[in-house]
């Protein structure tokens, strides 16, 4: 096995975030700083600090990279309920704070950049439970970025925690999952002619999570599967949910629970939506994939340097 990649940072992480093709990486650390790493070519591989900005004074603690047809684009949430956005300048590669978006009095406690086909659209999940969008008319025009649309989850949901968009098909409006602090994960749809967002499904629950906030969402590319696989990590338990139906009339099941022998913190599927990665408390990641009847394996498990060394 190849030995891990190494970054030494100045102050330890608050949030990462990894572009679509993991050529750059995006450091908010605790020190109040943006880092930028840029993959160095060769077959050694490594990291190289490419830019290191003030975040202005914001403790980030989320970050998520715009769609590569966007250009340089990265969105940062704060803990005062503020949204950031730098912008990378092209030609020169100088990345500047081009807005900064404060609509929450809590914390944002996820980001997530819609499909391309949406347009340059963020959404961001509130601890006071709202999701907000945000949307720029003119990707470098600093002053375009502004609220586009909110809805606010249930009082009994408690707060947004986590979100994941579907990938655009057509006769299907956008569709977005969100995590919840308290009701499991709800999904939901925006109605163009309504010019507002609606619930449509409901998965799972404080039940079935245990009583445990979800930490995170996953929806998984579909390429020609008839239904959608959305996982939902709530405590230990990732639970794979199957959906499938308009959207008016969704149907939703549980398909299977991965259990894992710690918290489960982030869930990621590969591109192809056959391997499902779950990140833990414990230092590793599970790596999840069916067999040809269905069922789901724990076929590898990466293990920290921490971990290992115990």
């Amino acid at each position: 096995m190849a030995a891990p990649m190494v970054t030494p940072l100045d102050a330890g992480a608050a949030a990462a975030a990894y572009n679509a093709t993991h050529t750059r990486l995006a450091v908010a650390d605790l020190a109040g700083r943006l880092s930028l790493w840029q993959r160095t070519e060769g077959s050694a591989g490594g990291w190289t600090l490419a830019s290191s900005l003030p975040a202005e004074g914001l403790r980030i603690t989320s970050l998520c990279w715009a769609p590569k047809e966007f250009g340089g684009v990265l969105a940062g949430g704060a803990s005062d309920g503020s949204v950031a956005v730098w912008q990378e300048a092209p030609g020169d590669g100088a990345w500047r704070l081009a807005a900064v978006l404060k609509e929450g009095a809590l914390g944002v406690q996820d980001l997530a950049f819609a499909p391309p086909e949406l347009g340059p659209l963020v959404a961001a999940a509130y601890a006071d439970g709202a999701v907000r969008f945000f949307e720029a008319s003119a990707v470098l025009a600093a002053d375009s970025w502004e609220l586009q649309n909110y809805f606010r989850l249930g009082r009994a949901a408690g707060a947004a925690t986590a979100l994941s968009w579907r990938q655009p098909a057509p006769g299907l409006p956008p569709l977005l999952v969100v995590g919840t602090a308290a009701a499991g994960a709800q999904v939901w749809a925006y109605r163009r002619q309504l010019m507002r967002w609606e619930q449509e499904a409901t998965l799972g629950g404080p039940t079935e999570a245990g009583g445990r906030s979800v930490a995170d969402v996953a929806w998984a590319p579909t390429l020609g599967r008839p239904y959608d696989i959305v996982a939902v990590a709530a405590g230990p338990a990732v639970t794979l949910w199957r959906v499938m139906g308009a959207a008016d009339s969704l149907e939703v099941e549980q398909l299977t629970r991965l259990q894992h022998a710690a918290e489960v913190w982030q869930v990621e599927w590969n591109l192809l939506g056959s391997w499902l990665a779950a990140s833990t408390d414990a230092g590793d990641v599970c790596l999840w994939r069916p067999d040809l009847g269905g069922e789901w394996l724990l076929l590898n498990r990466v293990v920290g340097e921490q971990q290992a060394a115990a």
